[in-house]
């Protein structure tokens, strides 16, 4: 399986916003007026999410190459940028196979894609190119007119973002590997995790939150 890349989203775009960071960080010194390391963390946090569950998660168009070996049938196409939102083309060794009336059936979480009725309700034996649009709509991406689009990234998935943004941001500004809490007169208590090499970079709570991706089979 490979897969292309066709439309990078734009540079600089995270899976949680700059104002909702800025936000938990409100009271933190370091946390205002510094736009450009915030956006490094958030950056570093996206990135590692990805890693973590293992495929792209930015919303562009794809092109993934998928071979089903002779003797072989399948009942569906994993495609890895999930949720999928579109399918463009489907080839077969080279031949653009037909959707039917009913156009294609993909499973948009999971981005399991179906056969049509004119395959006979299996994938046979070849070499599939799929061109699809798939992955989340992140804060900051627009549509064609210019117009901002509505995330579509799940709540706990920004919230494992920012948690891991906020572990960056704790340990350079503290330096302290260990979970830590305070409490400033007037101000209250704050709580933070540093990131864990053993979990891959991310503090604990965002791991176990990704960690129920991967064991729902969505990663």
């Amino acid at each position: 399986m490979t897969l292309t890349i066709l439309e990078t989203p734009a540079e600089g775009l995270t899976l949680a916003s700059l104002d909702a960071l800025r936000e938990q960080l409100a009271g933190e010194p370091g946390g205002q007026n510094n736009d450009p390391a915030l956006s490094e963390y958030l950056a570093q946090a996206t990135a590692l999410v990805q890693s973590t569950l293992g495929r792209p998660v930015l919303a562009g168009l794809y092109r993934q190459t998928l071979r089903v070996g002779d003797g072989e049938r399948r009942l569906s196409l994993a495609l890895t940028a999930s949720p999928v939102v579109e399918i463009v083309t489907v080839t077969q060794d080279g031949f653009t196979l037909d959707p039917g009336p009913e156009g294609w059936e993909c499973a948009g979480w999971s981005g399991l894609l179906y056969p049509s009725r004119l395959q006979g309700g299996w994938w046979w034996p070849g070499r599939y190119r799929v061109t699809y649009r798939g992955g989340w709509i992140v804060p900051g991406m627009k549509d064609d007119q210019g117009n901002a689009l509505a995330t579509t990234v799940p709540a706990d998935i920004r919230a494992a973002t920012l948690s891991t943004a906020r572990a960056l941001f704790y340990t350079a500004q503290r330096g302290d590997p260990l979970l830590r809490s305070e409490s400033e007169q007037g101000v209250g208590a704050s709580s933070w995790a540093t990131p864990d090499s053993t979990l891959g970079g991310l503090p604990p709570d965002a791991a176990a939150i990704l960690a129920r991706y991967a064991q729902a089979g969505l990663s």
